[in-house]
């Protein structure tokens, strides 16, 4: 593989606690009766925030008034803490060494995501980043696949993304590149029903990959 395109929260960085944390507060706040299950709440990830509250609501000033509250809070969680998964940064410089081009795709704000790869130590490894501005058709649909793709004039046989979510399975299969499922996922079995090229159970697998 010569490229390797990344998700971000769940895969890269030690977001996933935090961003379920985060819809539990968020969610009993807005909507107290609302009791979800692990399954359920594990449903939300891998989608845009806008996406997830507008399942539980029509009125567009109130989604937007619950997306920044989420934010206010998951802000503060992540300042207090956020983590790389282990041999991140040790396998990012790896790849680069053997001359890969490392891509982020992700349904993240940019400013957001650059920032969090910075507070994690991980920034100036990554050649380009696919943020939620950057697309109008989020995963599953295949655009921020395609437009790393395009961003890097990448050849899609030799291109593999990683991800913790069904739904990065899905738009790598559709944008035609190979995929790559972690087994630190909360959405393990999913992400398998998917049919992945490949599993990994850490991030320095990846160095067999190149």
């Amino acid at each position: 593989m010569k490229t390797i395109l990344l998700d971000l929260d769940g895969t890269l960085i030690q977001t996933t606690e935090i961003i379920l944390d985060t819809f539990k507060e968020t969610l009993d706040k807005f909507f107290p009766h609302l009791e979800l299950k692990d399954e359920e709440l594990t449903n939300l990830l891998g989608q845009t925030l806008y996406k997830t509250f507008g399942f539980y609501t029509d009125d567009q000033d109130e989604v937007d008034k619950i997306v920044e509250h989420y934010r206010l809070i998951s802000n503060q969680k992540i300042e207090n803490g956020l983590k790389a998964y282990p041999g991140a940064v040790e396998t990012l410089k790896y790849l680069k060494s053997k001359n890969c081009t490392i891509g982020i795709v992700t349904s993240k704000m940019r400013k957001v995501a650059l920032y969090h790869l910075e507070l994690t130590g991980l920034i100036d490894y990554i050649d380009g980043l696919i943020g939620y501005e950057d697309v109008i058709h989020h995963k599953p649909n295949p655009e921020p696949v395609e437009k790393a793709l395009e961003l890097f004039n990448a050849d899609k046989k030799t291109t593999v993304y990683v991800g913790d979510h069904e739904n990065d399975i899905i738009a790598a299969k559709k944008a035609g590149i190979s995929s790559c499922a972690v087994t630190y996922s909360h959405r393990l079995k999913a992400c398998l029903n998917e049919q992945p090229e490949f599993v990994i159970d850490e991030l320095t697998n990846l160095k067999d990959f190149v």
